[in-house]
């Protein structure tokens, strides 16, 4: 019997699997698809995730094959780009095929085992939990773990199993894109916003660019195209023909009714999508494994689960809602004429309050910092 099984070993459940190790428990993960893997994903590292790559002590391997951005140009509209500088030592862009790789070889490192296979069923006793899987050989076969950590993305089977999250249910935005070549390795991040969605290149270097196109729903998908063209106001064109391989996913909404249940805990994706609007979904997934590992220690020092899943759900909402809130109301500002226009005349005027703003959008600060009257107000003063 293994003390901690994770499902996934994407960043929510690397990370946790590599905390965990550090602690002296035995940690088996369980992931579905052999590495290297491609996800979609704006491969944007975000300086808040940089911070805690650094904590992890892995910020300078994913630095030497990463890209670097300084400065994130948004137009939101129609209107011109604005650039903003980005805290900090920067961002990051790296394709998630190395990023996950890296994150999951830490966690071997320091003593996790890797089992591949699908996760199929799970059941439930006193003391441990039964977990069934498919191997890649296509036989059944079972762990068994004192603590189940489900990290296997939105629409989570372990939440589903677990009864924690319901069947996946329609509406939500969908996104496409891949990787481009033969582009300009700027240290820029574009984004830009409108009516259609919103559409981000990001550069990753050797003339690659990540480029993302987010709808409100899968329709818009069969002409990207002209629905890039339509957002960046024709600077921008997807540019299929250039894309290495293209790839979709959606609808990107998703909550589980529950984050933590008896001895199981749902992570990352898994506890519940972010808005990619922002980028912080890989930063919350590495933050909050620090929470799993309080959660796992209480329940193998045999705290109750009723008021370790409580402290575990506040911990999540504690770095979700703050950033949740600022993104509203920064959305709020770009979608709404009136103020977008004395926006972008007050950014292009003195740009240091929206730089204060998307500081904390970017998690180099407290989301709390600007979610204040003081801080909004200086967007459109």
């Amino acid at each position: 019997m293994t003390d901690v099984l994770v499902v996934g070993g994407g960043p929510a459940g690397s990370s946790a699997a590599l905390r965990l190790s550090r602690t002296g428990l035995e940690v088996c993960v369980l992931e579905r698809t052999p590495f290297p893997r491609t996800k979609v994903c704006g491969e944007y590292v975000s300086p808040g995730a940089c911070n805690v790559l650094s904590e992890l002590g892995l910020l300078d391997a994913m630095a030497s094959e990463a890209f670097a951005l300084r400065t994130i140009a948004l137009a939101g509209f129609g209107t011109e780009p604005v650039r903003l500088r980005l805290p900090d030592r920067g961002a990051l862009s790296i394709p998630r095929s190395r990023f996950d790789e890296i994150l999951l070889d830490a966690a071997r490192g320091a003593g996790a085992v890797t089992v591949f296979g699908s996760f199929l069923e799970l059941e439930e006793s006193r003391d441990h939990i039964s977990v069934s899987y498919r191997d890649r050989e296509g036989s059944t076969r079972t762990i068994e773990c004192r603590v189940l950590i489900g990290a296997d993305g939105a629409f989570s089977t372990v939440a589903q199993r677990a009864g924690m999250a319901r069947r996946r249910g329609g509406g939500g935005r969908w996104a496409v894109g891949g990787h481009l070549i033969g582009q300009e390795d700027e240290d820029a991040l574009e984004m830009y916003v409108g009516p259609g969605g919103y559409y981000a290149r990001n550069p990753l270097g050797g003339g690659k660019a990540n480029s993302m196109l987010v709808m409100p729903d899968a329709r818009r998908g069969a002409d990207a195209d002209r629905t890039v063209i339509e957002l960046t106001k024709g600077k921008c064109r997807f540019e299929e023909d250039k894309l290495e391989k293209r790839v979709a996913v959606g609808p990107l909404r998703y909550s589980a009714d529950v984050v933590a249940r008896e001895h199981v805990l749902l992570a990352g994706d898994a506890a519940g999508l972010l808005d990619p609007f922002v980028g912080q979904g890989m930063a919350i997934a590495l933050e909050t494994s620090s929470s799993v590992v309080t959660a796992v220690d209480a329940l193998l020092r045999g705290v109750g689960s009723s008021r370790v899943a409580r402290d575990f759900a506040a911990a999540r909402r504690r770095a979700v809602r703050p950033r949740t809130m600022l993104a509203a109301a920064v959305d709020t500002v770009i979608r709404m004429r009136p103020l977008r226009d004395r926006a972008e005349r007050a950014v292009r005027r003195d740009p240091s309050h929206a730089e204060s703003v998307l500081a904390a959008l970017a998690g180099a600060v407290p989301a709390q910092t600007a979610l204040n009257a003081r801080s909004l107000l200086g967007l459109i003063a």
